[in-house]
């Protein structure tokens, strides 16, 4: 009798469990800079009109309760595109980007109303005078004597590839292709990784008398180019469009062509227009926030955000910026740079 008891006991918690309301039920996530992917806190998250939501905490996280009925939540926050997504009762977990709300990637887009950009008494452009003029001081090339380690990974991959595409044509014949397909952290969309080369290495420099030097400490090359017969051509294809950005210099090579630096003594204030943003916290320090894209859309230019110390040294923490559609380099759908810089 006892062994019953218990047992039905069992029973009716069980069922009990089962039958909780969805208003139990919690979606939850993290909220980040589509451009900088760090966290933002105070933003939002709420069914429009319910009186039901929350807001993200310093590290981005949310938690709000979930209701069968409600499917449509909203994000929001100042300086960001609000954003609606609609949900379904089996979503637990929910990440979100949000745009900063002055800049559209790719459209190059600033602000939606028709703008008088004037350089002249702009706090934006005097801030960037004064970035510019102390970035020589900032340059490692003033120093008599330095030198740094460098680990360099270049990883190329065939885009938007799916399990069934590999079903077909060459893909048919190695089967084992499927195993290597990866999610790309941009795009959340499969990729194929076609070459991952690493390199370890040494830089050297001393000023007077000038001399350069870079020791190869270690070589890893792996992936599938051997079985496309592709041969080194992958390698080869990478080292000439990819090299080292600078943009202390005030010139950028990419892809065999020169982009404006956004912080170039020659051309930076001509070419771009700048916006301040906000004073934000980059790790440990107090920086200003600004946003930059070219004069024309139709130029060859960069798109993106920099954070300056908020200090008399003027020194970047942060570059952030993308090459928009619309430039046009060619076999280029979408390129994202990320600079931080320790100080």
């Amino acid at each position: 009798m006892r062994m019953k008891q218990i047992y039905r006991q069992y029973i009716i918690l069980f069922f009990l469990l089962l039958s909780v309301p969805n208003t139990f039920a919690q979606l939850k996530g993290v909220v980040t800079d589509s451009i900088t992917h760090e966290p933002l806190m105070y933003v939002s998250v709420y069914y429009e009109g319910k009186g039901v939501g929350g807001m993200t905490a310093m590290d981005g996280s949310y938690q709000i309760p979930v209701h069968k009925e409600w499917n449509e939540v909203t994000f929001s926050a100042i300086g960001y595109t609000t954003k609606v997504i609609t949900i379904h009762s089996k979503i637990k977990e929910l990440n979100v980007q949000l745009l900063p709300s002055d800049i559209q990637l790719g459209e190059v887009t600033i602000k939606p109303q028709k703008e008088h950009y004037s350089r002249k008494n702009n706090p934006a452009v005097e801030f960037m005078r004064k970035v510019i003029a102390h970035k020589s001081s900032k340059r490692l090339e003033e120093n008599n004597y330095y030198q740094y380690d460098k680990y360099q990974k270049m990883k190329m991959s065939l885009n938007d590839v799916t399990p069934e595409s590999l079903q077909k044509g060459i893909y048919k014949k190695m089967p084992f292709l499927i195993d290597q397909i990866e999610i790309s952290p941009e795009s959340q969309k499969f990729i194929l990784p076609v070459s991952i080369k690493e390199t370890a290495s040494q830089y050297i420099y001393r000023k007077e008398p000038k001399s350069e030097k870079t020791l190869i400490r270690g070589v890893n090359s792996t992936g599938i180019e051997d079985f496309l017969s592709t041969g080194d051509m992958v390698g080869t294809v990478l080292t000439d469009m990819f090299t080292e950005i600078n943009i202390y210099d005030n010139d950028i090579r990419l892809f065999d062509n020169r982009f404006v630096s956004p912080i170039s003594s020659i051309s930076a204030i001509s070419f771009y227009k700048f916006y301040l943003m906000d004073t934000v916290m980059v790790g440990k320090h107090e920086c200003v926030h600004l946003t930059f894209v070219p004069q024309n859309s139709q130029d060859f230019g960069f798109t993106g955000h920099l954070y300056v110390l908020n200090d008399s040294s003027y020194a970047v923490k942060r570059c952030t910026m993308n090459l928009p559609q619309k430039t046009g380099v060619n076999y280029v759908d979408r390129l994202d740079i990320i600079q931080n810089y320790e100080l």
